[in-house]
């Protein structure tokens, strides 16, 4: 269950993005309840009623109300981003083994897509398979871990990793990062830990509830491989360092 708080607000961000710039109080209110009009005698209630919806992405000008992200970018110039994702063949870091990895690299304005399937070395378990889409013969020709680490690790060089789960995603990736040398000293930003402090309301966290608050736009076959929900975290992490940060410019690694 979502709190109505929360969708009201995802209703308000909506309104405004659709706008393209700051919107009277009043006519937001408009929208977000679906409303042609509101009576003078309920325009105070209806405020105040709608006073929780406006959390840290949006400014108050004068009457108006508008969206921080249109000031302070999340990925100014500075420290790059990177978001990532594995799929993996079970939930072991020490028995299972990648099959997946795709990550979006924001540096300033210049985003770098990367993606790769992995041979796991053997057979990829039926509700792995169920879960994700791949399969075996997804697998069969794509490099092994370590060919696709030499490949992937570049892209994180010297930038904040964006995970949902981070603790699950980083038990892979660093015993086999260091097995090729790679100490990761990257600073990382678990949107869970994140939505934790955002959305303290939100009694579940995982990546398909954080979709469903914030209308993130993704396709059933997208979800579970890893570009898809590269992307989808991506979105959930703006939409939260905004409702963080309340308009103040800061690095996510500050967050």
């Amino acid at each position: 269950m979502i709190p109505l708080e929360y969708k009201l607000a995802q209703r308000a961000a909506r309104a405004l993005r659709t706008a393209g710039e700051p919107l009277p109080a009043r006519e937001v209110i408009y929208r977000i309840l679906s409303l042609s009009s509101i009576a003078d005698s309920h325009q105070r209630m209806l405020e105040k009623m709608a006073e929780p919806v406006i959390d840290g992405r949006f400014f108050r000008d004068e009457d108006r109300l508008g969206l921080w992200e249109w000031r302070y970018p999340m990925a100014a110039e500075g420290q790059p981003l990177v978001v990532l994702d594995l799929e993996t063949t079970g939930l072991s870091p020490r028995d299972n083994e990648i099959i997946e990895i795709a990550l979006l690299r924001i540096d300033g304005g210049e985003l770098t897509r990367f993606s790769t399937m992995v041979n796991p070395g053997g057979p990829i378990p039926p509700f792995i398979t169920r879960l994700t889409g791949i399969n075996d013969a997804d697998v069969a020709a794509a490099p092994d871990v370590y060919q696709a680490l030499e490949e992937a690790l570049p892209y994180l060089q010297g930038a904040t990793l964006i995970i949902q789960n981070a603790p699950f995603d980083m038990g892979f990736l660093r015993p086999r990062a260091r097995r090729l040398g790679v100490k990761m000293h990257n600073e990382v930003v678990d949107t869970v830990q994140w939505a934790r402090r955002a959305l303290p309301m939100l009694k579940r966290k995982g990546l398909d509830q954080l979709i469903r608050v914030f209308d993130v736009p993704i396709k059933a076959k997208e979800r579970h491989r890893a570009f898809g929900d590269v992307e989808a975290t991506w979105a959930v992490a703006k939409e939260l360092y905004y409702i963080l940060t309340a308009g103040v410019q800061i690095r996510p690694s500050e967050v």
